[in-house]
């Protein structure tokens, strides 16, 4: 359905549905801020995009955009301008830690649907809405079921420092075992381990708890997408 009018009374959107998805959101929201203020770096600002997304969705399935028109003007502002410093986000750690972190982009795009839900109806054509539908869908699948946890990119990992030794280079160290008067020399300690971090300052390793609010809040948005 297209037009404000429309979208006071969608059938496909009655009041206890809006109530379940705005109930929904703020749980979104609340596992987000603990994540945000908890977490340091890259990953305390991917927090923070997506507590605001999760606050515009439940704006807009509780406040229709006829009766605030001007609440979905600065929504639509706030989010272009989220959408742009994450898009800058991404190129300056593609940049600095040598790969594109994919969770970055995705943001992004995520940022550009929600502004793109906020444009007039007539300004959104059908085919756009539609790839923005089947793309949130596909979040929704990548979020419930892990996927983003097994790209390469999260796999690989910084070369840790090899241990400094005093008076020379590091030798073999050996274990010996007491046995009556023999002395019996055992196997090499194993290697150190030769990989530290991983190479991108944000992963997708999440908690089931921020899969599970993610995999909502995409299919929130697709949900609000298809039927408007």
């Amino acid at each position: 359905m297209h037009g404000d009018m429309a979208a006071m009374s969608m059938p496909l959107l009655p009041m206890w549905l809006r109530i379940v998805w705005v109930v929904a959101l703020c749980g979104v929201i609340v596992t987000h801020v603990g994540h945000a203020v908890a977490m340091p770096g890259q990953r305390r600002w991917w927090h923070i995009g997506h507590t605001a997304m999760a606050a515009g969705m439940a704006l807009m399935y509780l406040l229709p955009r006829m009766q605030h028109p001007a609440l979905y003007q600065a929504g639509l502002v706030l989010f272009v301008f989220i959408m742009v410093a994450e898009a800058a986000a991404t190129a300056v750690f593609r940049r600095r830690e040598g790969m594109l972190n994919p969770l970055w982009l995705l943001s992004a795009v995520d940022m550009f649907a929600m502004a793109y839900m906020l444009l007039a109806p007539a300004a959104r054509p059908v085919w756009l809405t539609w790839v923005l539908v089947a793309y949130l869908g596909g979040q929704v699948l990548g979020w419930a079921f892990g996927v983003w946890d097994r790209l390469p990119v999260f796999a690989r990992r910084i070369p840790a420092p090899a241990p400094a030794a005093a008076g020379g280079p590091p030798t073999a160290v050996e274990r010996t075992q007491q046995h009556e008067h023999a002395v019996t020399p055992l196997a090499d300690d194993p290697a150190p381990e030769t990989a530290s971090g991983p190479v991108v300052g944000l992963t997708a390793h999440s908690t089931v708890a921020v899969r599970v609010t993610l995999a909502v809040m995409a299919a929130g948005m697709a949900y609000m997408l298809a039927i408007m």
